[in-house]
């Protein structure tokens, strides 16, 4: 999910500039949201379920104790005891393992990384990636796909650069009426470049892996406080942790830690779908040809057709507020949603629209990641993947093992902490920021 950094950067400038000077206005406390709800993703209701694992209670010493559940933090927990096996790894997550923004993706994978140029590290990324469903055997749908990238208007279609050499074609709207029965678009540029993956099957696999390997994981322990030093002090709803290393591995869920408040935020997507299709429904509406669809806009809007023959949309909703994993209003914006689906697909939406789900996801103003060591060097974070993180969270799992271990890898030279970004103020500036200006520039 690429988000377009100068409109965004232009439209909340402008909230900034009208803002009234009130930068104390009281907005509330914050703190970590231990009751919050994860309102079960279709994708996880397809996926093979694991065994319940305990909370976390007591007192314990261990050499590495990993903060998040999902892809990064499984990741990170499954190399490094792979890399040390005489090391306590263990896993603390806030609801259930997998259930963050791992499960709730719209299952696009490409070798990118969102705000770095580098181009070589990012395949090498990608074919750590592959070379572990492969290895773990992980049945994940993982394969190749062809991308759409949908025009709106003509003048993104003039902008467009289309370059036919570069695994690239133009789809022109009479063929798009045609093949997929829609009227809205201006045109399309079918892309070769990308992978698809049922994202809840492949989180399943990292807990798996992760625990074959003997890392211990907690479910229902969210962390409060993590408190530097050597060790570092964790401290739980059910106990504390003292920790020779961290790795801080919450994405859309850090700055409610009290962590990196100023550098990034999170934003929430919601994804509604269809009921499951039939064969001849799928390809009468032209979904077995281009099961990827991405609208270029500033907050983009994206479809996707999944292995068990469901259609979906996925759109953002915006910020919160307050760092807020919970979306306020799930039934306007799951109105909101089938009322961008129907513009787009009326014959689609016509036959019924029935799973909906919510997510949130980690970004920096830039779109770059925040990765690397903090503080005494044994706290490590790898958080904002600005909505494209499948890939980019697996990788910076097992760099981020690389550097806690000691195991050699040039590549951690990528991890360089929040070098070049740019601050975003907490509290009523970052209200007045984020919400008003995403509002703006939500397509319609």
């Amino acid at each position: 999910m690429k988000i377009s950094r100068r409109k965004f950067l232009l439209t909340t400038g402008a909230g900034v500039l009208a803002a009234p000077g009130i930068a104390g206005f009281l907005m509330g406390k914050r703190g970590v949201e231990t009751e919050s709800v994860r309102n079960t993703s279709l994708w996880s209701t397809q996926a093979p379920s694991l065994p319940q694992q305990p909370r976390f209670e007591g007192d314990r010493k261990v050499d590495l104790v990993v903060v998040g559940g999902g892809y990064t933090g499984l990741a990170c927990a499954y190399y490094a005891k792979k890399f040390r096996p005489d090391w306590s790894v263990i896993v603390l997550e806030s609801h259930t393992i997998g259930s963050g923004a791992s499960s709730r993706n719209s299952g696009a994978v490409s070798a990118k990384y969102q705000g770095l140029a580098d181009t070589e590290m990012p395949q090498r990324g990608f074919n750590r990636l592959r070379q572990f469903i492969e290895t773990q055997e992980i049945d994940c749908n993982f394969g190749p796909t062809t991308l759409l990238e949908l025009l709106t208007s003509k003048d993104a279609v003039q902008a467009a650069n289309i370059d036919s050499a570069d695994n690239q074609k133009w789809i022109s709207p009479e063929t798009l009426r045609e093949s997929i029965g829609t009227r809205y678009y201006a045109g399309a540029i079918e892309r070769r470049d990308s992978y698809t993956v049922h994202p809840a099957k492949l989180v399943v696999g990292h807990a798996q892996a992760a625990l074959e390997v003997g890392v211990e994981l907690f479910e229902h322990s969210p962390v409060l406080d993590v408190k530097r030093g050597k060790p570092v002090e964790i401290s739980t709803l059910g106990g504390k942790v003292r920790a020779d290393h961290v790795c801080i591995a919450t994405n859309a869920y850090t700055p409610r830690l009290g962590m990196f408040k100023t550098s990034m935020y999170p934003l929430h997507q919601y994804s509604l779908a269809t009921r499951k299709l039939s064969h001849q429904e799928i390809s009468t509406f032209g979904l077995d040809k281009w099961n990827l669809r991405f609208e270029e806009h500033t907050l983009p809007v994206t479809f996707a057709m999944t292995p068990s023959g469901h259609f979906f949309i996925r759109i953002v909703l915006g910020y919160a507020g307050l760092d807020s994993s919970i979306w306020p209003d799930l039934t306007e914006a799951r109105r909101v949603a089938a009322h961008l689906f129907e513009k787009r697909y009326p014959g689609i939406s016509d036959i019924g629209l029935e799973h909906g789900w919510s997510g949130v996801t980690g970004h920096t103003l830039l779109g770059k990641q925040i990765a690397g060591p903090i503080g005494d060097g044994n706290i490590h974070i790898s958080v904002a993947y600005n909505g494209s993180g499948i890939m980019p969270s697996h990788n910076n799992g097992y760099l981020t093992a690389c550097q806690i271990t000691g195991h050699s890898e040039s590549d951690t030279q990528f991890l360089t902490g929040t070098k070049g970004q740019i601050l975003v103020p907490s509290g009523y500036y970052r209200n007045l920021l984020l919400k008003p200006g995403l509002s703006l520039l939500s397509p319609s």
